[in-house]
């Protein structure tokens, strides 16, 4: 009788167990949270082309990405909420890059316009949407040279849009250039653009974009 009385069966009431039953459930929910954290996705908003200041955004220049962006998430602009009426980016914002929140700004907010440039040269084939050029102005000579160099009129102006071959400068001639010129820019441009001046254009170096899209 004595020896039975002292192997008994330990009780749940032990703490040493109540402390171990809880070890474990703390781990079992710990790495459920951690796989579900790992595996949650945010839908966010992306480019579908390159975006350019002072073009109007639409649902049609953008795509639907699922992304696990952990606690970034509101950094970028969400897919599940109405894009913002007449709202365009501050800057260039690349093919299928993330569209940070901190990029889309009202129409009127921006500082500059788009222009429409006639380029009477060739235009380089590197030079396309959403790319950067500096924008150059020849005074007409009329024949007389008299040795007027070029002046660079805007630095890094980003594209909108550019046809290529247009029927007003001769058959496989000229191209017309869509840019936005900041506002400090603008008048040495409207100036140019009246006609008395040939305008050319170069391709200019991409600034990398900052950590958060913008």
């Amino acid at each position: 009788m004595e020896l039975s009385k002292r192997i008994r069966r330990p009780r749940w009431t032990d703490a040493r167990l109540l402390v171990g039953a809880m070890l474990v459930v703390l781990a079992v929910v710990g790495t459920y949270l951690l796989v579900t954290s790992a595996n949650s996705t945010t839908r966010v908003w992306a480019s579908a082309h390159a975006l350019v200041p002072g073009e109007t955004l639409s649902p049609a220049d953008l795509t639907v990405a699922e992304v696990n962006l952990a606690d970034l998430g509101e950094k970028y602009l969400s897919a599940d909420a109405e894009l913002p009426a007449n709202t365009s980016v501050r800057s260039v914002v690349a093919a299928g890059e993330l569209l940070a929140a901190s990029a889309v700004a009202p129409l009127s907010e921006l500082d500059g316009r788009v222009v429409a440039i006639d380029i009477a040269g060739s235009v380089p084939s590197v030079v396309d949407s959403g790319s950067l050029v500096d924008v150059w102005a020849q005074p007409e000579q009329n024949g007389l040279d008299d040795g007027t160099p070029p002046e660079q009129i805007v630095d890094s102006a980003p594209v909108a849009h550019i046809s290529r071959d247009v029927g007003s400068f001769g058959a496989g001639e000229g191209a017309r250039i869509e840019v936005f010129v900041g506002s400090g820019d603008l008048p040495g441009v409207l100036a140019a653009l009246d006609g008395r001046s040939v305008l050319s254009v170069v391709g200019a170096p991409s600034v990398p974009a900052e950590d958060g899209g913008q």
